[in-house]
């Protein structure tokens, strides 16, 4: 279907998608899709449109307002927009792009997550990959005989999955992060039954503890606090399952001030407690 919007050129096509209901209950489902040529002139401001947008721009500048703010992405960026809100977004020259609008599952929880941890505006690692992925879903719905509605929501998450894991950016001179990183979680996996901070990571990292959270979350998925959590409620059901040690000696060996401490934070990470974990057959 071809466009008929001020300043996108008659050669771009849009289509439309409408998702089932056990779509709408279960999966990732596009609503719209596109691959535009845009020229100086397009410029759209609208209040909403129930969906999240994720455009790919391949030639030329795009840029989107967002909280007064005006960002410009280029060609091998992919921006992701929040469309439930009033969004805005024009071009001061030319660009070409593909994009699509989706909903469901928990798409607008992710689009938070990559929002907070990289904004609006996302490099990713596999540029190929993601043109791949969005032209296969804008192909699915343009065609006659599109994929399964299963089958499209998992090419939707795979996307988020490159915008939540995007390229890592290092200045001339910076340290090797996934070396750091690694030694670091090797120290936490070693030291459970010790006080671990954040401060005394970053300066075993030789980092500023924001500068340190945020290259450790970057690298694991995780803030370096949830990690060491983490860590110690893994090691204390290995504890359960492979030794006879008590519960409290586990509490301790896994570094929790007090054995109630730990079963409470036990029985509300795992729904049992670490007695009834104990008797669980794997």
């Amino acid at each position: 279907m071809k466009s008929t919007e001020l300043g996108v050129l008659r050669k771009s096509e849009v289509y439309f998608s409408s998702p089932s209901q056990t779509a709408k209950k279960l999966y990732y489902y596009p609503v719209s899709a596109g691959h535009f040529f845009c020229v100086k002139g397009y410029h759209l401001i609208r209040n909403n449109y129930n969906s999240l947008l994720i455009t790919h721009i391949i030639d030329g500048t795009f840029t989107f307002v967002k909280d007064g703010k005006h960002t410009t992405a280029r060609a091998g960026d992919t921006v992701i927009l929040d469309c439930y809100k009033p969004h805005e977004y024009y071009t001061n020259d030319s660009f070409e792009s593909i994009w699509i609008h989706i909903s469901g599952a928990n798409s607008f929880d992710l689009f938070q997550e990559i929002e907070k941890n990289e904004g609006n505006l996302v490099k990713c690692r596999d540029i190929n990959h993601v043109k791949k992925l969005l032209f296969r879903i804008y192909e699915g719905i343009s065609g006659d005989n599109p994929p399964t509605e299963l089958n499209m929501s998992l090419d939707i998450y795979k996307l988020f999955a490159e915008l939540l894991n995007p390229q890592s950016i290092k200045c001339k001179g910076e340290s090797n992060y996934e070396d750091n990183i690694q030694e670091i979680k090797s120290y936490i996996s070693e030291n459970l039954n010790e006080s671990i901070t954040v401060q005394k990571l970053a300066d075993k990292a030789h980092m500023s503890t924001s500068h340190f959270s945020r290259v450790f979350k970057q690298q694991t998925g995780f803030s370096p606090y949830d990690y060491v959590l983490i860590t110690r409620l893994n090691k204390a059901k290995y504890f359960l399952q492979k030794t006879e040690m008590t519960v409290a000696a586990i509490a301790y060996e896994t570094g929790f001030n007090s054995e109630s401490n730990f079963i409470c934070f036990f029985t509300e990470n795992e729904g049992i407690s670490p007695g009834k974990f104990r008797k669980l057959k794997f």
